[in-house]
């Protein structure tokens, strides 16, 4: 028997507001909720084109997709794919995405420093197939999250030693760079009290995670473009 996909939080949230936007009776709600909508669709393109990125898609081929030119998907999506350093081990796409969106959580939320936490949160809003799919499978839900991420404190190791730990992951695994996977599993291996204590006050356990990401099907990619 399959497991059943996981709607990621965009894909949820622009069902909703598009909905909202289909039903309102006023239309200065419904324009209100097409705003909302079209900032959707775009957080949601950015995070299929990382996701085709990581899968190993060129910029030609998402621009064929996109229905543009292909100088005008890598002057908007650059920042996902830079080169990569002799003896470094980088970050996929989606990986520097869910970084993206951890140093867009700590900041809307005022956080003096960015701290692990904030990173499992930008994991799970990435979408991925994968590290975000566990989280929800587990029931991880992202207000939640948001709302139990802790101040950071001194025996927080943060984020410069999270990926350093998801670096070694990636290492022991073979694999040449850190995927969202290798994020995750160093985020949940008890050593980052903001993790910690964020799962703690969701009701969460990093186990119940963790089971859920074992039991996620490993990534097929097809097709990829050199």
């Amino acid at each position: 028997m399959g497991i059943t996909p996981v709607v990621s939080v965009s894909g949820q949230r622009i069902c909703r507001l598009a909905e909202e936007a289909a039903d309102a009776p006023d239309p200065e709600v419904a324009l209100e909720r097409l705003m909302e909508l079209r900032h959707e669709l775009a957080e949601f393109e950015r995070q299929q084109v990382a996701r085709a990125l990581t899968a190993g898609r060129s910029f030609g081929t998402i621009a064929g997709a996109m229905g543009v030119s292909r100088q005008a998907v890598h002057r908007r999506f650059k920042d996902l794919s830079r080169r990569r350093r002799r003896s470094e081990v980088p970050p996929s796409p989606e990986v520097r995405l869910a970084v993206e969106y951890a140093g867009e959580e700590a900041k809307s939320h005022g956080a003096a420093a960015l701290v692990a936490a904030h990173l499992v949160v930008g994991i799970l809003r990435t979408g991925d197939r994968r590290g975000a799919a566990a989280l929800a499978s587990a029931g991880v839900d992202l207000e939640v999250c948001r709302a139990a991420v802790p101040a950071a404190s001194p025996d927080d190791l943060g984020l410069r030693a999270l990926l350093s730990e998801a670096v070694q992951a990636a290492k022991q695994r073979g694999g040449d760079r850190i995927e969202i996977e290798d994020v995750l599993r160093a985020a949940l291996a008890g050593r980052h009290a903001s993790v910690s204590g964020m799962l703690e006050a969701a009701g969460v356990s990093a186990g119940r995670i963790l089971q859920e990401l074992d039991a996620m099907p490993a990534d097929q990619p097809d097709c990829l473009e050199a």
